[in-house]
């Protein structure tokens, strides 16, 4: 199992989270997922939690947008709509194109995925599979990619970044946005850090390999390579994340019309 299943935080510490980001002004939300299924692991919601996340965003007029078009925003190069969410899904499990994908279509809305390249694999026979998840294939990315998913990068093997190495360091930050760009034909600008482990020195290689932005979990900040998610695991119902995106969001929106 990727190590970043870790136990998540309580329900009460995220909605917690929530309204002290709002008050600091944290912008548009970020939504963390990982896996969708039926199994028991806290970081992995069911079909019917995410059906209703999907259904309540889009009934409290959420509209979905990619990091890409936040950060656009902020450069003056783009307009966000009224009420701002972005979806990311780390790991690249199968279930992304399975369970994820036709969610999202089948309601308009997009999502940011976040791949670990070496799990890829070139075809169906060959799928890396560990523990109750199998992981993307070579062309499931792509077609993600097709349907107008954003893909980012979430490291070549995703290990600790910490203590390696800095030619290490470097080779999991670069070789993985590298494959990416290769298999998908598009340019990889955001990153996710394993373990949503972030050092001052690991946040440097990923500014310098060119990355656009990064994404951590609830300890990060607003800055483009700490910028800040909440994590969204198994229990949290609808009313749940209506109450982490209430009013207090909707004040602190970096842009929209």
């Amino acid at each position: 199992m990727v190590g970043s299943r870790r136990v998540p935080p309580s329900r009460s510490a995220l909605l917690l989270c929530a309204a002290l980001c709002a008050a600091c002004g944290g912008g548009v939300p970020i939504l963390m997922y990982h896996s969708v299924g039926d199994g028991g692991e806290p970081l992995t919601v069911t079909p019917a939690e995410l059906d209703a996340h999907l259904d309540v965003l889009r009934s409290q007029g959420f509209e979905t947008v990619t990091l890409r078009e936040v950060l656009d925003a902020q450069d003056g190069a783009g307009k966000l709509p009224r009420h701002p969410v972005v979806i990311t899904f780390d790991d690249g499990y199968q279930d992304a194109r399975t369970q994820v994908l036709p969610r999202l279509l089948a309601r308009g809305q997009k999502a940011t995925f976040f791949i670990v390249s070496g799990f890829c694999a070139p075809d169906e026979a060959s799928r890396v599979n560990q523990a109750r998840h199998g992981y993307l294939i070579w062309p499931e990315v792509r077609a993600l990619a097709d349907a107008g998913m954003e893909i980012g990068s979430h490291t070549v093997s995703h290990r600790m970044l910490r203590g390696m190495h800095k030619d290490d360091l470097r080779a999991e930050i670069e070789h993985s946005r590298a494959a990416l760009q290769a298999h998908v034909g598009q340019r990889i600008d955001f990153f996710a850090y394993p373990f949503n482990d972030q050092r001052p020195w690991v946040r440097r290689a990923v500014e310098k390999a060119g990355y656009r932005g990064a994404v951590v979990g609830v300890h990060g900040k607003t800055e483009r390579c700490t910028l800040q998610r909440l994590t969204m695991h198994r229990g949290i119902s609808a009313a749940d994340l209506r109450s982490m995106l209430a009013e207090s969001w909707g004040s602190s929106y970096t842009g929209g019309g």
